[in-house]
């Protein structure tokens, strides 16, 4: 009988699908969305500009091995080594489920990649949007909350493909490689560590119902072992505080900062749910698996383990929803989601791809898809139809830039958001970018890349905040007064020009429509959108 087993795809083969997956997918430009956050650090580290005098930058940083990263990728190759090592990522991302559903289900990898590749393809993601309004292939590589592995560039959350690595290790029988990549994801990004011990005790759990209790200790000593670094960095870097301040802390993360991550309420809608039924269909699918893949004989079941760390996340999300704790919520016990619904997607186009019938016609269909997908990417970034940002605001930061100064600090505009809007969490990466609105002196979100365009200090920004309990409730502090100060356009105050003075600001950002009034401001630099003052000191 002929062997219907299909053979082992080339390396070469699976580097360049890999590589492939990457354009297809793209990524945005430097300074998008949470890098103004996550690159800061870095960024002051190899002293670009002069981001070393930042209020926020000598804050306690939650992430320093991913800022030591990115203080060496830029020191090396600018920006470029940054892109390049994210494309390295997207790569890395592909590899890592293609090796764990080879283990398991063996499928033919050109379909693979075709199916697999589709759910990322910024082309596709681009068409969702024109045709529906929404990103509806986002949803089928997100997690819950909008919580993700890959995200639209490089930043701490990227190294959860490290936990693909983990589950494929798993799956292959290498159940101490299996706990080393998901301890090692928590090491780069803290987040990581609930979905981390979940995996691990999944893993463990799965070795004990195997009775090999000398590997299910061992995994979870390595597991401690490996992620030590970063509990001993949060126990010296961020030491408890009196309890009513963490608290207060921890309520404004939970409830001001980041809701749409936090409060089941304002994330969980029928998304979530048909999400959290492709993850059942997975799973099922996974259960029914002839276990076809090479590894599958001699290896611990990875569906068992998953589903040990899916149930422990559902229990401490109801534990969660139950009581309301803030702690708990920015625990995110759902972001092992971000996970398993890739993981799904996986399963699910490695499941369609291991039919043999029509093998031919199917390679070739998917040769074609591949190559949609693929030019899809090159097209949609050289027409710059994904990651925009207001080009608005660009000539004014160029000014800034140009004439940057030492001692300089500057005001921009910010608010803390409406807390009331629609359930759900949206991807806009896709989605044209917020303009000034006529009448309105608040500038929209996008001039939270201010700080790593210029190289230059702001006072504070509503985007990008610190974690430490007592410089969140200073965070807090200097929103709620940029929220004051703007709400009236006559500045002509004594005692808020004394405010600027005692803050060290020297500059202030306002919008053109809605200029300040001042003795003391003094008009520096205008354009159609954004007029920037100095203040007379």
């Amino acid at each position: 009988m002929p062997d219907d087993t299909p053979t082992r795809p080339s390396r070469l083969l699976i580097l360049g699908l890999a590589a492939g997956f990457a354009l297809a997918h793209t990524q945005a430009p430097l300074f998008y969305s949470n890098q103004n956050q996550y690159l800061l650090h870095g960024f002051a580290l190899a002293g670009y500009g002069r981001l070393a005098d930042d209020w926020l930058a000598n804050t306690h940083d939650p992430t320093p091995a991913f800022s030591g990263l990115v203080a060496a990728l830029y020191t090396i190759g600018g920006g470029f080594a940054i892109e390049a090592a994210f494309f390295l990522l997207l790569g890395a991302y592909f590899l890592g489920f293609w090796r764990l559903v080879e283990a398991k289900i063996g499928p033919r990898i050109v379909p693979f990649a075709a199916i697999f590749t589709a759910a990322h393809a910024a082309i596709f993601r681009v068409a969702s949007v024109r045709l529906t309004g929404a990103d509806y292939p986002w949803f089928l590589q997100c997690g819950l909350a909008n919580q993700y592995l890959l995200g639209p560039g490089l930043q701490p959350s990227a190294f959860g493909v490290l936990l693909v690595f983990s589950a494929a290790a798993f799956a292959r029988g290498r159940a101490l490689w299996a706990a080393l990549w998901a301890a090692l994801a928590a090491d780069i990004h803290a987040t990581y560590l609930l979905p981390a011990a979940l995996l691990t005790v999944g893993y463990a759990a799965a070795l004990l119902r195997e009775k090999r209790i000398r590997a299910a200790v061992s995994v979870s000593a390595v597991s401690l072992i490996a992620v030590m670094p970063m509990l001993l960095y949060l126990l010296l870097a961020f030491p408890p505080t009196d309890s009513e301040t963490f608290a207060a802390a921890q309520h404004v993360l939970a409830t001001v900062r980041i809701p749409h991550h936090a409060q089941v309420s304002r994330w969980f809608d029928w998304v979530a749910v048909l999400q959290l039924a492709w993850i059942a269909l997975a799973w099922r699918a996974g259960r029914r698996c002839k276990n076809q893949g090479p590894y599958a004989p001699r290896s611990p079941s990875l569906t068992f383990a998953l589903s040990i760390a899916a149930i422990l996340a559902v229990i401490l999300s109801a534990i969660q929803i139950i009581s309301g704790n803030d702690t708990l919520a920015l625990l995110f016990p759902w972001r092992i989601s971000a996970l398993l619904v890739p993981l799904a997607t996986a399963i699910v186009a490695a499941k369609c791809a291991a039919s043999q019938r029509y093998a031919g016609a199917a390679n070739l269909l998917a040769i074609v898809v591949l190559a949609v997908e693929i030019g899809g990417g090159v097209f949609v970034m050289a027409r710059g139809l994904g990651y925009q940002q207001n080009p608005d605001e660009l000539p004014m930061m160029q000014y800034v830039r140009e004439h940057s100064a030492p001692g300089d600090l500057y005001l921009i505009p910010t608010r803390i958001p409406p807390s009331k809007g629609k359930r759900g969490v949206p991807s806009t990466s896709f989605t044209p970018p917020p303009r000034p609105q006529p009448g309105s002196q608040f500038i929209p979100v996008d001039l939270q890349r201010f700080r790593l365009e210029t190289g230059d200090p702001i006072y504070v920004d509503f985007k990008s905040v610190p974690y430490a309990a007592s410089e969140v409730l200073e965070w807090l502090r200097r929103v709620e007064q940029v929220q004051t100060w703007y709400k009236d356009r006559d500045w002509n105050r004594p005692e808020l020009r004394e405010q600027l003075r005692k803050e060290g600001i020297t500059h202030v950002v306002a919008a053109r429509q809605q200029p300040l009034k001042a003795d003391f401001l003094i008009p520096e630099y205008q354009d159609k959108w954004y007029v920037v003052y100095r203040v007379k000191q």
